[in-house]
């Protein structure tokens, strides 16, 4: 019987080597299933969370660009009321330089016309030394 309960042994043995080889092969399916499945997950997550980051940006970049417009406007007008300002003190300047001109004009005239033998005597005295200056 020894002979039969060792042949009974090693048949046990092969089937337990068989039956441990499938369950080995089954949990290696199953990991490898269970990779395939992280790999997925981990990709569709991925995927989504850089489409969301992708959303915000661009969110971000519209929110700075309206931001900047609305300075631009800011800065455009307040530029405008600047030069608005200045235009306006350039033409009360002409104004005032124009009006000045003329008076001075109708004084000298006034002057000359009470006086022409000065004014001549003037205007000599003036046209002598500028030519002086100018031969040099």
């Amino acid at each position: 019987m020894s002979d039969k309960n060792s042949q009974q042994k090693g048949a046990d043995a092969s089937k337990k080597l068989e039956s441990g080889a499938e369950h080995a092969k089954k949990a290696l399916g199953a990991a490898s299933d269970a990779g395939k499945h992280v790999s997925e997950t981990v990709r569709k997550e991925t995927q989504s969370a850089y489409e969301t980051g992708r959303e915000h940006l661009t969110a971000a970049a519209k929110d700075f660009s309206d931001a900047a417009n609305v300075k631009y406007q800011e800065f455009r007008g307040q530029a405008k009321d600047v030069a608005e300002d200045y235009r306006g003190r350039a033409k009360s300047a002409f104004n005032d330089a124009t009006t000045r001109a003329q008076s001075v004009q109708g004084d000298t005239e006034t002057y000359i016309r009470e006086n022409p033998l000065r004014a001549v005597g003037i205007a000599v005295g003036v046209g002598f030394v500028l030519g002086v200056l100018f031969r040099r």
